[in-house]
Protein backbone atom coordinates (compact mmCIF):
# COMPACT_ATOMS: atom_id res chain seq x y z
CA UNK A 1 0.00 0.00 0.00
CA UNK A 2 1.37 3.41 -0.92
CA UNK A 3 1.07 6.41 1.36
CA UNK A 4 -0.26 9.82 0.38
CA UNK A 5 -0.35 13.29 1.91
CA UNK A 6 -1.97 16.47 0.64
CA UNK A 7 -1.21 20.17 0.83
CA UNK A 8 -3.29 23.11 -0.39
CA UNK A 9 -2.30 22.50 -4.01
CA UNK A 10 -0.53 19.14 -4.16
CA UNK A 11 -0.83 15.42 -3.63
CA UNK A 12 2.41 13.93 -2.30
CA UNK A 13 2.30 10.19 -3.03
CA UNK A 14 4.55 7.20 -3.05
CA UNK A 15 4.65 5.52 -6.44
CA UNK A 16 4.79 1.87 -7.39
CA UNK A 17 5.76 0.04 -10.57
CA UNK A 18 2.29 0.75 -12.01
CA UNK A 19 3.16 4.46 -11.95
CA UNK A 20 6.35 3.97 -13.94
CA UNK A 21 4.98 5.58 -17.10
CA UNK A 22 4.05 8.80 -15.30
CA UNK A 23 7.35 8.88 -13.37
CA UNK A 24 9.25 8.28 -16.62
CA UNK A 25 7.42 11.16 -18.33
CA UNK A 26 8.36 13.47 -15.43
CA UNK A 27 11.98 12.32 -15.66
CA UNK A 28 12.20 12.83 -19.40
CA UNK A 29 10.68 16.32 -19.13
CA UNK A 30 13.15 17.20 -16.36
CA UNK A 31 16.43 15.49 -17.21
CA UNK A 32 18.09 18.35 -19.10
CA UNK A 33 16.94 20.84 -16.47
CA UNK A 34 18.44 18.69 -13.66
CA UNK A 35 21.57 17.56 -15.50
CA UNK A 36 23.79 20.16 -13.77
CA UNK A 37 22.62 18.98 -10.30
CA UNK A 38 22.38 15.20 -10.76
CA UNK A 39 24.93 12.41 -10.92
CA UNK A 40 25.68 11.02 -14.37
CA UNK A 41 22.89 8.53 -15.12
CA UNK A 42 23.23 5.20 -16.95
CA UNK A 43 21.94 5.20 -20.54
CA UNK A 44 18.91 3.08 -19.60
CA UNK A 45 17.97 5.18 -16.55
CA UNK A 46 14.64 6.39 -18.01
CA UNK A 47 13.69 3.15 -19.76
CA UNK A 48 10.39 1.85 -18.41
CA UNK A 49 11.82 -1.35 -16.94
CA UNK A 50 14.53 0.59 -15.07
CA UNK A 51 11.96 3.03 -13.67
CA UNK A 52 9.77 0.12 -12.54
CA UNK A 53 12.75 -1.43 -10.71
CA UNK A 54 13.59 1.88 -9.01
CA UNK A 55 9.99 2.36 -7.88
CA UNK A 56 9.92 -1.17 -6.43
CA UNK A 57 13.19 -0.43 -4.63
CA UNK A 58 11.77 2.84 -3.27
CA UNK A 59 8.79 0.97 -1.79
CA UNK A 60 11.14 -1.65 -0.30
CA UNK A 61 13.27 1.11 1.26
CA UNK A 62 10.15 2.68 2.79
CA UNK A 63 8.96 -0.68 4.16
CA UNK A 64 12.39 -1.13 5.77
CA UNK A 65 12.29 2.42 7.25
CA UNK A 66 15.39 3.37 5.25
CA UNK A 67 13.87 5.91 2.84
CA UNK A 68 10.71 7.60 1.64
CA UNK A 69 10.13 9.05 -1.82
CA UNK A 70 7.00 10.97 -2.80
CA UNK A 71 5.97 12.36 -6.16
CA UNK A 72 4.20 15.72 -6.49
CA UNK A 73 0.97 15.98 -8.44
CA UNK A 74 -1.21 19.11 -8.54
CA UNK A 75 -4.79 18.56 -7.34
CA UNK A 76 -6.15 19.53 -10.76
CA UNK A 77 -3.80 17.31 -12.82
CA UNK A 78 -2.50 13.71 -12.85
CA UNK A 79 0.88 14.78 -14.22
CA UNK A 80 3.84 14.30 -11.88
CA UNK A 81 5.71 17.59 -11.56
CA UNK A 82 8.36 16.76 -8.96
CA UNK A 83 9.61 14.59 -6.16
CA UNK A 84 10.93 14.76 -2.60
CA UNK A 85 13.16 11.93 -1.40
CA UNK A 86 14.26 11.11 2.12
CA UNK A 87 17.23 8.77 1.91
CA UNK A 88 19.74 7.26 4.28
CA UNK A 89 17.29 7.14 7.19
CA UNK A 90 19.36 6.12 10.19
CA UNK A 91 17.85 5.27 13.56
CA UNK A 92 19.68 4.73 16.85
CA UNK A 93 21.45 7.77 18.23
CA UNK A 94 21.22 9.72 14.94
CA UNK A 95 17.49 9.58 14.06
CA UNK A 96 17.96 11.47 10.79
CA UNK A 97 18.06 11.41 7.02
CA UNK A 98 19.07 13.39 3.97
CA UNK A 99 16.58 15.01 1.61
CA UNK A 100 16.73 15.55 -2.11
CA UNK A 101 14.12 17.16 -4.34
CA UNK A 102 13.38 18.32 -7.84
CA UNK A 103 10.71 19.92 -10.00
CA UNK A 104 10.14 19.86 -13.73
CA UNK A 105 11.14 23.16 -15.35
CA UNK A 106 7.56 24.29 -16.04
CA UNK A 107 6.63 24.01 -12.35
CA UNK A 108 9.41 26.16 -10.86
CA UNK A 109 8.83 29.61 -9.39
CA UNK A 110 5.30 28.84 -8.15
CA UNK A 111 6.04 27.79 -4.58
CA UNK A 112 5.28 24.11 -5.17
CA UNK A 113 8.57 22.86 -3.76
CA UNK A 114 8.35 25.11 -0.71
CA UNK A 115 4.88 23.70 -0.04
CA UNK A 116 6.02 20.10 -0.60
CA UNK A 117 9.26 20.33 1.37
CA UNK A 118 7.59 21.94 4.37
CA UNK A 119 4.90 19.23 4.35
CA UNK A 120 7.42 16.42 4.09
CA UNK A 121 9.60 17.81 6.88
CA UNK A 122 6.46 17.67 9.06
CA UNK A 123 6.04 14.02 8.00
CA UNK A 124 9.69 13.34 8.89
CA UNK A 125 9.24 14.85 12.34
CA UNK A 126 5.65 13.92 13.24
CA UNK A 127 5.21 10.53 11.56
CA UNK A 128 8.73 9.18 11.14
CA UNK A 129 9.88 10.66 14.50
CA UNK A 130 13.17 11.83 13.03
CA UNK A 131 15.31 14.37 14.83
CA UNK A 132 17.22 15.71 11.83
CA UNK A 133 16.67 16.27 8.11
CA UNK A 134 19.81 17.29 6.24
CA UNK A 135 19.98 18.97 2.80
CA UNK A 136 23.25 19.30 0.91
CA UNK A 137 23.32 21.92 -1.84
CA UNK A 138 25.90 22.77 -4.49
CA UNK A 139 26.90 26.39 -3.66
CA UNK A 140 26.22 27.63 -7.21
CA UNK A 141 22.58 26.45 -6.98
CA UNK A 142 21.18 29.71 -5.59
CA UNK A 143 17.54 28.67 -6.03
CA UNK A 144 18.02 25.51 -3.99
CA UNK A 145 19.92 27.39 -1.29
CA UNK A 146 17.07 29.91 -1.06
CA UNK A 147 14.52 27.07 -0.87
CA UNK A 148 16.07 25.30 2.09
CA UNK A 149 16.59 28.58 3.95
CA UNK A 150 12.95 29.54 3.25
CA UNK A 151 11.94 26.16 4.69
CA UNK A 152 13.79 26.78 7.95
CA UNK A 153 16.96 24.78 7.34
CA UNK A 154 20.03 26.21 9.06
CA UNK A 155 23.41 26.40 7.36
CA UNK A 156 25.90 24.19 9.18
CA UNK A 157 29.00 24.19 7.04
CA UNK A 158 30.74 23.12 3.89
CA UNK A 159 31.37 19.52 2.83
CA UNK A 160 34.27 19.61 0.35
CA UNK A 161 33.97 17.33 -2.70
CA UNK A 162 30.87 15.76 -1.10
CA UNK A 163 29.08 14.25 -4.12
CA UNK A 164 29.95 13.44 -7.72
CA UNK A 165 27.56 15.68 -9.67
CA UNK A 166 27.49 15.83 -13.48
CA UNK A 167 30.77 13.90 -13.49
CA UNK A 168 32.68 16.20 -11.07
CA UNK A 169 33.22 16.01 -7.32
CA UNK A 170 31.36 19.05 -6.00
CA UNK A 171 31.50 20.91 -2.71
CA UNK A 172 28.13 21.13 -0.95
CA UNK A 173 26.78 23.48 1.68
CA UNK A 174 25.25 21.42 4.48
CA UNK A 175 21.90 22.58 5.88
CA UNK A 176 19.71 20.88 8.48
CA UNK A 177 16.42 21.19 10.27
CA UNK A 178 16.07 19.67 13.69
CA UNK A 179 12.94 18.42 15.40
CA UNK A 180 13.14 20.55 18.53
CA UNK A 181 10.17 18.71 20.06
CA UNK A 182 12.42 15.65 20.49
CA UNK A 183 15.01 17.77 22.33
CA UNK A 184 12.68 18.62 25.24
CA UNK A 185 13.96 17.28 28.54
CA UNK A 186 17.45 16.43 27.30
Amino acid sequence: MTRRWTTDRLRLSQAGPGDAGRVREYGLRSREFHRAWDPVRPNDYWELAAVERRLSAELDQAAQDRGLVVYLTPHDDERIIGRVAFSNIVRGAYQGCTVGYGLEPGATGRGYMTEALLAMVRVAFDELALHRVEANVVPRNARSMALVERCGFEREGLSPKYLRIAGRWEDHVRFARRNHALEVGE
